[in-house]
């Protein structure tokens, strides 16, 4: 039985989606707009993260927040995480070690927010 509130017209809401990464951020300069935020629950460590659905171009990106990307949001004003909605965001792309790999991979960092 299915529930009236389920979309089962479209995989869109099932299937991960289209995750932004270091390599698709060709300029400091492009702005990406946040048009939603939610939480997902990793399984595997059984915590919460926010993820955010950005739109730059009319292409849509899906962005998970780490912790560093968070406060960097907090410091700048944005009082609660939902908040953030409907602002510019930029990023710089950033080396960083991963923990599990102890190897430096490109990242993502926030510029700036407007």
């Amino acid at each position: 039985m299915t529930n009236a509130n389920e979309n089962l017209e479209s995989w869109n809401d099932y299937i991960s989606g289209n995750f932004l990464k270091a390599i698709n951020v060709e300029n400091e300069n492009d702005a990406y707009i946040v048009i939603n935020v939610s939480v997902i629950l990793d399984e595997k460590t059984n915590t919460k993260r926010l993820r955010l659905l950005l739109e730059n171009n009319k292409k849509e990106w899906d962005f998970d927040l780490n912790k560093t990307n968070g406060n960097y949001l907090k410091s700048c004003g944005v009082l609660k995480p939902k908040d953030i909605v409907g602002k510019k965001i930029y990023f710089k792309k950033a080396l960083v070690r991963n923990p599990k790999t102890n190897i430096e991979v490109d990242s993502l960092r926030i510029k700036k927010v407007e």
